[in-house]
């Protein structure tokens, strides 16, 4: 039988709050709830519970504010026209607890999932529908401040759009309807020209649209890379006088924990991947799972204090990883992160990635029978220099051991020479570096075939590309 929890036993519950339980609310049947979708601890609850024989989504609130704001949400969009879920009931309760109970779309599908299973070709008439609530939102003077593809559920063949608490007055439209574009990947705005007149009348340009989509996607990225170092729903954070540690929330157990604790012990036992001066990799084998360990080592004292007070080499490859998955560049999983410190001066560093499971580009090839290369090859090389061209950020050492063939996916691995650029010069002069040590990498009908496919990228840089080894 599920538990019975007290409305102060759930406000004070920690990360980790789990179902089922039950929950006794005043004037009220007794809450089943059967699923916690969001928690955030001491702010509010959301699950989905039985009450009155049906299904309800419950959002349990601990202050005021957040009650009120969900419900003037979810007032102005039924007002404007656009599907939303509607209220079933509602309480304030004596303990401090705030209830607002609305119908539960059994059926219902993200546009979030939408988009990571459906092709750009089949996710538009979805994405025309949900510009269409975009447009009637703005038009009544509202916004959802906080835009994200997980906001919009696909219902009885219906689109709706959730969370009231987010909707604001409306400031810039050019700027929120940028941020919903800015969710996807930037190979998605393609699409940008074939769906936009679903907005309806815009007084803003295409070409400025385009520009703004850009700008908040890097916003969106900054805001994310931040709480990948602080402690949140999705990263737990330690700090101490020796060490600062994050892992993935959703990733910790008892054997990632211990590896952060103790990283040279795993060093001592592992498999090793690379031995260098500057960077020691081993593989870990944990629960049927392999993991790579990276440290990145302090050579003398002299790289140690030219080190103490710039974030770590592991520091720039988490964030670049979590970087690359937002752009959709695909990368090795990051799991955690340590940095070993004295106060405030940074020693050596760790990361600990999923295992890239494959051959390096290059061995890859070289086992190939057949004098053609793979489509699927052209379009993952050709994608990797769009993206970073799109996102003005370059990798810094695009040798073929650093790119893995996994299936048919191209992994970018060694990460710490990643940068994101303010300025189109140096981006534009690091971006052709790339291209060019890409190409050195091969030689004969390889790099007749790679020049050839990325011929255009060298040609919005400005650069000719070299065959070095004519």
């Amino acid at each position: 039988m599920a538990e019975l929890q007290t409305l102060q036993q759930l406000q004070q519950a920690g990360q980790g709050l789990s179902a089922p339980f039950q929950l006794a609310v005043p004037g009220h049947e007794t809450l089943v709830c059967e699923e916690v979708y969001r928690h955030l601890p001491g702010k509010r609850l959301a699950f989905r519970a039985h009450w009155g024989g049906a299904m309800v989504l419950v959002k349990l609130f601990f202050q005021r504010k957040y009650f009120d704001r969900e419900r003037a949400g979810l007032k102005a969009m039924a007002e404007a026209g656009v599907p939303c879920p509607k209220e079933v009931w509602s309480l304030v309760d004596n303990e401090g607890g705030y209830f607002l109970a609305t119908e539960f779309l059994d059926d219902a599908v993200s546009l979030q999932a939408c988009y990571q299973g459906l092709s750009p070709g089949q996710l538009k008439q979805l994405l025309r529908d949900a510009l269409g609530l975009i447009s009637q939102l703005h038009r009544a003077g509202w916004m959802q401040a906080d835009i994200h593809l997980d906001n919009f559920l696909l219902s009885q063949g219906v689109l709706h759009v959730i969370d009231g608490g987010g909707i604001e007055p409306l400031r810039s439209p050019l700027e929120n309807l940028g941020l919903f574009f800015a969710q996807m990947t930037p190979d998605y705005d393609d699409l940008v020209s074939e769906v936009i007149d679903a907005y309806g009348e815009a007084v803003f340009s295409l070409e400025d649209f385009l520009s703004t989509v850009v700008r908040m996607r890097e916003k969106r990225i900054k805001h994310y890379l931040a709480k990948t170092t602080r402690s949140c729903s999705q990263f737990e954070v330690n700090r101490s006088s020796g060490a600062f540690v994050t892992m993935v929330r959703s990733q910790i157990n008892d054997k990632l924990c211990r590896l952060m604790e103790e990283p040279e012990v795993a060093v001592g036992h592992a498999q090793f991947l690379k031995r260098g001066n500057t960077a020691t990799v081993v593989k870990v084998s944990v629960a049927g799972s392999d993991w790579v360990l990276k440290r990145y080592n302090i050579k003398s004292f002299w790289h140690g204090l030219s080190r103490c007070f710039r974030p770590s080499r592991a520091w720039i490859s988490w964030e670049s990883a979590h970087r690359l998955e937002l752009l959709g560049i695909a990368t090795p999983t990051p799991l955690a992160m340590r940095e070993n410190r004295a106060g405030p001066f940074r020693r050596e560093a760790y990361l600990v990635t999923e295992c890239a499971v494959g051959d390096n580009l290059q061995a890859w090839l070289l086992k190939q029978s057949d004098a053609q290369l793979p489509e699927w090859l052209n379009l993952e090389v050709y994608r990797l220099f769009d993206t970073l061209w799109r996102s003005a950020v370059s990798h810094g050492d695009m040798k073929a051991t650093n790119l893995i063939v996994s299936g048919e996916q191209l992994q970018v691995i060694d990460l710490d020479a990643v940068r994101w650029h303010r300025y189109k010069r140096s981006f534009v002069r690091a971006y052709s570096r790339d291209l060019q040590r890409f190409m050195d990498n091969w030689q004969g009908n390889t790099w007749q075939h790679f020049e050839q496919l990325l011929r255009p990228f060298a040609q919005r840089a400005g650069i000719t590309l070299m065959n070095k080894k004519v």
